[in-house]
């Protein structure tokens, strides 16, 4: 065989068993997804999200731009686990830097290219938000405010999103059966965006 020939032939050859691989991993991803999800919906605790990659540095991964997805997943996995939290042996401490740490990547989820997945992170701030304006104790509890932002700003970049719509009517509903009007607090500019830590298939309504 000439050499150009088999040149051609091995280049063949690798191109084929690349294409093959990157298929695999491809569908192994597929296939993590659902298994993760339909876990998520039965025992949030225990679901993961993973696949493993028969190609070095998992292409594939990047081929379909699931990091964000992966992300919000595990942050929603994160959300449950808080929700359930109490304060445990340390006085709430623990449960409190987890809050933190979840809110904070939320927000990072919040600002990123995806407007449903974006609206989905604010909708879940907008929950964490609520229970922190609820919060007894000596820490002062946040603004009910911010948890209206939350949910207003999750309904803008989704109008779609039934879970932040619903979330929003109810919170609205309260505030005005108990009197209060959202940004009545002072601030002449109305409701306020940010999120300082505590002292919404995946999770949904029902702040």
């Amino acid at each position: 065989m000439r050499p150009w020939r088999l040149g051609s032939a091995v280049f063949l050859l690798v191109t084929a068993t690349f294409a093959a691989l990157l298929a695999a991993d491809l569908l192994g991803w597929r296939d993590a997804l659902r298994a993760g999800d339909s876990e998520f919906a039965r025992q949030p605790a225990s679901a993961h999200w993973s696949a493993p990659s028969e190609l070095p540095f998992d292409p594939a991964l990047r081929i379909l731009g699931l990091s964000g997805q992966l992300a919000y997943r595990r942050a929603a996995r994160s959300f449950v686990s808080v929700e359930a939290a109490g304060n445990g042996i340390d006085n709430g401490y623990s449960e409190s830097r987890a809050r933190g740490a979840l809110e904070q990547v939320l927000a990072n989820l919040a600002q990123g290219s995806d407007r449903r997945q974006d609206s989905a992170a604010e909708n879940l701030l907008g929950i964490l938000a609520f229970k922190d304006s609820q919060q007894r104790g000596p820490s002062a509890p946040a603004p009910v405010d911010v948890s209206v932002a939350d949910f207003q700003a999750a309904v803008e970049l989704d109008p779609s999103n039934q879970d932040a719509k619903t979330n929003l009517e109810l919170l609205l509903r309260e505030l005005l059966a108990h009197g209060v009007r959202p940004g009545s607090n002072g601030s002449s500019s109305g409701p306020s965006k940010g999120h300082q830590g505590a002292g919404g298939g995946l999770p949904g309504q029902g702040y």
